[in-house]
């Protein structure tokens, strides 16, 4: 009896041992919403709400991370505002204190730029998503930054078509880049991905804004392919991941383009 024990004790460390063999790529926390500071828009502080996905690879043989660690990290980097040489470095924290090579940090937030209505010149303020996503593998580091902007669109068949009147619709522009410098203008960026719409959006228009942005967009239609490439053009230097949608006003579909620009 006493040797069947042992045998049995052997076998089940024989067993731990071969599961715990495996490497995981990524293990960690996500969907945390956890408030801080932004520090984006040269100097202006803004206090938003993120969306923090943060991960980990676990080498063979050890069990598990400390999960409750990257809370108590993510604490201490919230203290300071955040930009983005800050998040370039955040990876520190996580790499000293949960000790692994592989650290991945995504927060997804809200950003709010102050617009002025076209004609009346009121003053409100605009949102934009953005994402900041880090990833570290041994001794490649790379930042990428996500920005959705929403533009209006017109179609410029159903203008040619049509005595009076074209249907326009909603657009949402996804650009997804690659970032080497650890000081960037986002306001730039979004600025050029408005621009080339058939018009831009406001939170407030008054009579005059109205008619102004009609006959603005009007004169200026863009099938989503031309969209798509006067994006790209403007981009030509820059590694990017492009994705525009439109939410069809007429049809019961919506309409997508894809542009990837990797060297």
């Amino acid at each position: 009896m006493f040797y069947k024990n042992i045998f049995i004790y052997k076998r089940e460390i024989k067993n731990i041992l071969n599961i715990y063999k495996f490497f995981i790529n990524k293990v960690g926390i996500k969907n945390l919403y956890y408030p801080f500071i932004l520090d984006i828009n040269k100097g202006k502080l803004q206090k938003t709400i993120g969306l923090w996905n943060i991960s980990i690879s676990l080498i063979k043989y050890k069990r598990g991370i400390h999960m409750s660690r990257i809370i108590f990290i993510l604490n201490k980097l919230i203290v300071k505002p955040l930009n983005i040489k800050y998040f370039y470095n955040s990876y520190k924290l996580f790499e000293k204190n949960l000790e692994s090579n592989d650290i991945f940090i995504q927060v997804s937030f809200i950003y709010f730029l102050r617009k002025f209505s076209p004609i009346t010149n009121y003053k409100t303020l605009y949102n934009y998503k953005l994402t900041f996503l880090l990833e570290k593998k041994n001794l490649s580091l790379n930042i990428f930054i996500k920005i959705i902007v929403t533009i209006n669109s017109l179609c410029p068949c159903s203008r040619l078509i049509s005595l009076f009147n074209a249907h326009n619709q909603r657009t949402f522009i996804s650009f997804f880049f690659i970032i080497k410098k650890k000081k960037i203008h986002i306001n730039n960026f979004i600025k050029i991905l408005e621009n080339q719409s058939s018009s831009s959006l406001w939170s407030i228009l008054k009579r005059k804004d109205e008619r102004y942005v009609t006959e603005f967009s009007y004169k200026n239609p863009k099938f989503i392919e031309d969209l798509i490439r006067n994006i790209c053009f403007c981009f030509k230097n820059k590694n990017f991941f492009l994705k525009i949608e439109n939410l069809e006003s007429i049809h019961n579909h919506d309409v997508y383009s894809l542009l990837k620009k990797i060297k």
